[in-house]
């Protein structure tokens, strides 16, 4: 009688079983080849990703007007790169005129005798030199890889927009669940993706106006310093925009102007109920995250990811409890 071991259905097995962990170990190296390969461009796919999912629907109407996807989606592209980008320079060189005119008020403030200064200055003019030139450079080539950056979300976002109806119609066939399942899961993505923008981003800067323009009437130094801060003070939970206009209220109220420290308390109050009406209906509860997940999930994303991670640390943490709300239900239909 013949051994188990040269029988044909063992031996077809064992070729089964080698073929599949030679095929796995194939895939496994590409896998690893192609996440290499785009690794470097990780941000650059995050933002236009991101950007693609916000622009669409101002991608549909002028699809429906011009009639033709390329054009419009090259249109909504520029449109897109234009408006994050034109606004963030003009930001920031105000930002960075008003810090040196602050800077200068502290000076006239606190008295230095300038011949101290002088004296101070000629001191550490060579090393200053020299760190000045580092700083150059390495400013120079942050402008230069923004730049290119920027050229290629363009392009990447270009080309999601043209394609991106194809993409998404493919991706309820790579999930394990029924159709109807998974293209509910990606529209819950979508929500998640364009509420962490408009709830985040958008209420943010709507504080940074509201608090500027008040720390302007009031006489606060620097306003639209002030009121950029604010921006990025108001994305975290909890402290919020309170970590800028209570420093300003005090200094108000310290340099003797009691009436402008109670109308910038009043304001507060008022921005304050602005932003419960507003967030609400831009939200409308579609992140479904709770204030404590949703800071650990700002701060987090903020610290891994800088200023994208704003947006990828909601949507990161309000994907994964969608997806586990989905498999916790009892009528889900795999495949």
């Amino acid at each position: 009688m013949r051994s188990n071991i040269d029988s044909p259905d063992l031996a077809f097995d064992t070729r089964l079983a080698l073929t599949w962990t030679i095929f796995l170990a194939v895939a496994a190296g590409a896998v690893y080849l192609c996440f290499s390969i785009l690794r470097p461009f990780a941000s650059v796919i995050a933002w236009s990703g991101v950007l693609a999912i916000i622009c669409y629907p101002l991608h549909q109407r002028l699809q429906r007007t011009t009639g033709r996807v390329a054009l419009s989606a090259l249109v909504t592209s520029l449109l897109a790169v234009l408006a994050g980008l034109i606004p963030l320079i003009a930001v920031t060189a105000i930002a960075i005129g008003q810090g040196i005119a602050l800077a200068r008020a502290v000076h006239g403030r606190f008295g230095v005798q300038e011949s101290l200064i002088t004296h101070w200055l000629q001191q550490h003019m060579t090393d200053w030199g020299a760190r000045a030139g580092q700083y150059t450079v390495s400013f120079a080539a942050g402008i230069v890889e923004a730049l290119v950056s920027c050229v290629f979300i363009f392009i990447a976002l270009f080309l999601l927009l043209r394609d991106g109806e194809d993409l998404v119609r493919s991706i309820p066939d790579l999930l394990p669940f029924a159709r109807e399942r998974s293209e509910a899961l990606l529209r819950h993505i979508k929500d998640v993706v364009q509420a962490s923008v408009y709830g985040v981003v958008v209420v943010a800067a709507l504080q940074g106006v509201l608090y500027g323009v008040m720390f302007g009437v009031l006489g606060v130094p620097s306003a639209i310093l002030w009121g950029v801060v604010t921006v990025f003070a108001s994305v975290f939970p909890v402290v919020g925009a309170f970590a800028v206009w209570g420093p300003a209220a005090c200094y108000l109220a310290v340099t003797g102007h009691w009436p402008q420290a109670i109308v910038m308390v009043s304001w507060a109050f008022v921005v304050n109920a602005i932003d419960h009406i507003v967030r609400p209906r831009l939200v409308a509860g579609r992140v479904r995250l709770s204030e404590l997940a949703m800071f650990f999930a700002l701060l987090g994303g903020f610290t891994a990811f800088g200023g994208l991670g704003v947006v990828l640390g909601p949507v990161a943490f309000a994907m994964v409890a969608a997806i586990a709300e989905t498999l916790r239900e009892p009528d889900v239909v795999t495949r």
